[in-house]
């Protein structure tokens, strides 16, 4: 198998360079440092059960292994885990879900990128998926909401993707399958629930008898046999003391978003950097399998211009340990990858609930999204469709709407900075449309022409031409008007994103495949560094789900249970 050459060059923006692989005759006459039969790179969501399922095999020693602390961008996200087809939460709050509901949705946001089989597969193993990570200390739960939002305030469980919107609608019965991760202790969430998801698991898994972790820890090199079997790998340790403390200090400020905002993030990576040039080298044998999940590759700039120059605009949503170097790992052993063009870049016009009704334009004046979609389709036009530009349209009655719920809402204290720059600094208005379309650099003909269009259809009792539901549709016609930017250049409001393409996989076991069209023996991926569920539309909280899909997927393999059969309850 020959590795792919085009991202294996050393990016000193990141420190990601990967040696290309290490050929050894017979590993069991090698050197080791250390040995276990299932090694895990990155412990995220993903990393994180893939472990833990793998330890319930007492007979199997299991290393996991993290750049950083443990958590990665799972860690930083809201919490949410979309699961669904009659889950606990579900039934206790009197939501009614099965399987086949839960996978004709899904069928809509998954598209062609994996076969359908696997997504009836996929829905109904999430059936279990609560009563499992509990099993771990997560928590999940009531109330439900039938609120449009992107992320709730004062409930756990809410239609997190686009159940409600026509299409949506039309394809299955909505249920509420957004499940936010609560506190473990009781009470309310007070921040983005993935701080209260992943330390619960990650104590588990440090509690397993045959798990050990190994923090601060960066695998720079896979070792194969002569038959190009994953074998071992080797990898790089921080060593302890004060060089430990401070790069955990470091990874964390680099990880926060104001210290990101400010463009202080170059700073602490030299840091990083030079802490990990002193990190001391470890060989580990591996016997029975690696699992790569060490997520994405959105803070590798240089490896997105190549794949996705048009997201360049976006804010990296995840750690500095998305850098592509578990890609490009599977890379050196001749893996196959695809969709390192697909990008999730997430503009939420809600909450406020309002802003649905508003009617997006385009630097060319023509509507740009069906504003009730979820905030991934937005990103994406704005960022394929429109060169990172866009606007939201209103009347002054609708301005007045927007401004009465925002006030009225709960909001966290990024929400709070973010809200009052959209209001004070990147909304203009204007007496007519014309003047407002000058004020934004649109064509004013276009624009008056397109929000023309929109009331006719209003008007006309027609249905909207880009499946806006019925209860987001109002007229745009009481000046002054007003334009708020949604684009990409917004220091106060960004743009996040996320990389969706990898690793392909073998959709029944999670084995990584080669590009010559087999396997690569030993190696598996889960998460985001394999093309997973959630690899074509992104939902929130699909991205959580695929995690504890293909990381248990890859570890049933590996246990010898027929992979992802083995997730699939009987009946």
């Amino acid at each position: 198998m020959q590795p792919d050459h085009r991202f294996l060059e050393d990016l000193t923006e990141t420190s990601t360079r990967v040696e290309p692989a290490r050929v050894v005759d017979s590993p069991d006459g090698e050197s080791w440092d250390a040995a276990c039969d299932v090694l895990v790179v990155g412990v995220g969501m993903a990393g994180v059960c893939a472990a833990l399922r793998a330890a319930e095999d007492r007979s199997l020693d299991v290393i996991a292994i993290d750049r950083g602390e443990g958590g990665g961008a799972s860690r930083l996200s809201g919490g949410v885990v979309y699961m669904g087809g009659g889950t606990r939460a579900q039934k206790e709050a009197g939501i009614e879900d099965t399987p086949e509901n839960m996978a004709n949705y899904l069928a809509f946001e998954a598209g062609n990128i994996v076969r359908m089989d696997t997504v009836q597969r996929f829905a109904k193993a999430s059936t279990g998926f609560q009563d499992w990570l509990e099993s771990h200390g997560a928590r999940f739960g009531g109330p439900a909401t039938e609120d449009k939002t992107s992320y709730p305030d004062d409930a756990s469980l809410y239609f997190s993707g686009n159940e409600l919107t026509v299409p949506g609608r039309e394809r299955a019965r909505p249920a509420q399958r957004g499940h936010r991760a609560k506190p473990s202790g009781g009470g309310e969430p007070t921040k983005l629930s993935g701080h209260y998801l992943l330390p619960p698991l990650i104590a588990s898994m440090e509690r397993q008898p045959n798990v050990r972790f190994f923090r601060q820890t960066r695998a720079t090199r896979l070792v194969v046999d002569r038959a190009g079997a994953v074998v071992g790998i080797e990898v790089r340790r921080v060593p302890g003391g004060f060089a430990r403390w401070r790069h955990a200090r470091y990874m964390a400020l680099a990880n926060n978003m104001i210290v990101s905002v400010l463009r202080l993030g170059g700073k602490l990576m030299n840091a990083i950097v030079d802490i990990e040039r002193g990190a001391g080298p470890m060989r580990i044998r591996v016997r029975k399998g690696v699992v790569l999940s060490a997520g994405g590759f959105t803070y590798n700039r240089v490896m997105m211009a190549k794949t996705a120059p048009d997201y360049l605009g976006s804010y990296p949503l995840g750690t500095i340990a998305d850098d592509g170097s578990g890609i490009k790992l599977g890379m050196t052993v001749g893996a196959r990858t695809d969709l390192l063009d697909r990008i999730s870049a997430w503009k939420f016009l809600y909450a406020p609930e309002a802003w649905v009704k508003t009617c997006t334009v385009g630097p060319d004046g023509e509507r740009l999204v069906g504003e009730e979609y979820y905030g991934a389709r937005t990103g994406e036009a704005v960022f394929s469709r429109a060169g990172g530009k866009g606007w939201m349209i209103m009347d002054q009655p609708l301005f007045d709407l927007v401004n009465a719920e925002i006030a009225a809402m709960k909001k966290m204290f990024f929400q709070k900075v973010t809200f009052k720059a959209i209001q004070n600094d990147y909304t203009k208005s204007a007496a007519t449309l014309e003047q407002l379309a000058a004020r934004i650099g649109v064509p004013a003909d276009r624009m008056a022409a397109t929000i023309a269009a929109y009331n006719g259809h209003i008007e006309r009792g027609e249905p909207d031409p880009l499946g806006k539901s019925e209860k987001y549709r109002r007229k745009i016609e009481t000046g002054p008007f007003y334009a708020t930017d949604i684009g990409d250049s917004l220091k106060l409001s960004p743009i996040p994103a996320l990389t969706m393409g990898g690793l392909v996989v073998d959709e029944d076991t999670g084995q990584v495949l080669s590009a010559d069209g087999g396997v690569v023996p030993g190696l598996y991926a889960a998460g985001r560094t394999a093309v997973g569920i959630c690899s074509h539309y992104y939902v929130s909280g699909l991205s959580l789900g695929d995690c504890v899909w293909s990381g248990m997927r890859a570890a049933e393999t590996i246990k010898g249970n027929g992979g992802a059969s083995a997730l699939v309850p009987a009946g």
